[in-house]
């Protein structure tokens, strides 16, 4: 939105207690935000109903960790409708991806949004981000093998 920056709500990490910082709370999704979350997951391989038959994203690789990322102009036009409806600055950067193994997910900043494609992704610390919910992250948790997920980060 004009005149609105989602790092307005952002917290500075450095000024919480350590033990603060860990607790990370959900979210829930707006029901329009819910809709294009649900269908970004038809989107994906790992989280698709197997009787999807629209458009998938476009699959861009897998690292030695068999993290798979996705890509594609019609994931893009979905991640920024899906931004757009949470209020997050269109700068903001994206990557969806699906963490085969448990992982760091690093977040250099310290900022940034984690949505959920899988049904739920367990974060330690941060416990169970179930779908149709968003966290704010303010750590580099680790992820549950098995998880899917949208990361929205500030422009470094």
């Amino acid at each position: 939105m004009p005149g609105h920056s989602i790092s307005d709500g952002l917290v500075d990490t450095a000024s919480i207690p350590a033990d603060t910082a860990l607790r990370m709370e959900s979210h829930k999704l707006s029901p329009a935000a819910e809709n294009i979350r649900h269908e970004i997951t038809q989107m994906i391989s790992e989280t698709a109903a197997i009787q999807y038959t629209g458009t998938r994203a476009i699959f861009l690789g897998e690292d030695e960790q068999g993290v798979k990322a996705y890509g594609g102009r019609i994931l893009a036009r979905k991640i920024s409708l899906l931004t757009e409806e949470m209020n997050i600055d269109s700068s903001w950067k994206w990557r969806v991806a699906y963490w085969s193994n448990r992982t760091k997910l690093l977040n250099i900043l310290k900022q940034g949004y984690l949505i959920p494609l899988s049904k739920d992704i367990q974060l330690d610390p941060g416990g169970i981000l179930q779908a149709g919910y968003y966290i704010q992250v303010i750590n580099e948790p680790w992820l549950s093998s098995g998880a899917a997920a949208i990361l929205i980060v500030p422009p470094s």
